[in-house]
């Protein structure tokens, strides 16, 4: 039995470097999959965010009278090159001070996310704000088109409106890979949550 032993061989080098080539191989494809699945996920926090916020437009508009524009909130202005670091929404910024005359000549057609009723749980990924607009007419529909509302999305001021609007672009923008461009989402009264820039995180 101990000659036995003795004639069993093991692995050759080359078989052993085989197998740590094809390790690698694999490796190298399933990494860069495993990140994009990654940043996929992160994502999704963008979407179910704007669909709130869509509800939370439209639920004010319907009690007040008109969409209003919404300052900024979230993480840091998202830049090129620069990987988008976390915000903790916390409290949220505070409601504007009772008795402001909504929706009416003179009166107030912006504010903050608490004046509508939405806030983010724990942190977040992106940067939201809307832009109340006038909704474009498109032949015979009236509203927005994702073709329409991601160019103003994009170049998006989240800005405060100055009178009564017919719709908003409610919009979300991060650098979660930290390349060059930025990831930008998109809703309006018409549609819900829309990737903007596809690919792009």
């Amino acid at each position: 039995m101990f000659k036995a032993f003795r004639k069993q061989e093991g692995f050759t080098l080359i078989e052993l470097m085989i197998v740590v080539a094809i390790i690698g191989i694999l490796a190298a494809i399933a990494i860069p999959n495993f990140l994009t699945y990654q940043l996929k996920s992160r994502q999704a926090e963008a979407k179910t965010n704007l669909q709130a916020i869509k509800t939370s437009e439209v639920a004010f508009q319907a009690e007040r009278g008109c969409y209003i524009g919404i300052a900024v909130e979230g993480v840091v202005a998202p830049a090129a090159g620069i990987k988008t670091v976390p915000f903790n929404w916390g409290g949220g910024l505070p409601p504007t001070a009772p008795g402001a005359l909504w929706c009416l000549a003179g009166g107030v057609f912006g504010g903050w996310f608490a004046d509508i009723g939405f806030k983010a749980t724990g942190n977040v990924n992106y940067q939201y704000g809307v832009d109340s607009t006038v909704a474009p007419t498109v032949g015979t529909f009236t509203g927005y088109t994702t073709a329409l509302s991601c160019p103003l999305a994009i170049a998006g001021t989240s800005a405060a409106a100055l009178a009564v609007q017919n719709d908003f672009v409610a919009m979300a923008k991060s650098n979660l890979d930290g390349d060059p461009a930025i990831s930008t989402w998109d809703s309006t009264v018409d549609h819900g949550a829309n990737d903007c820039t596809t690919g792009v995180y």
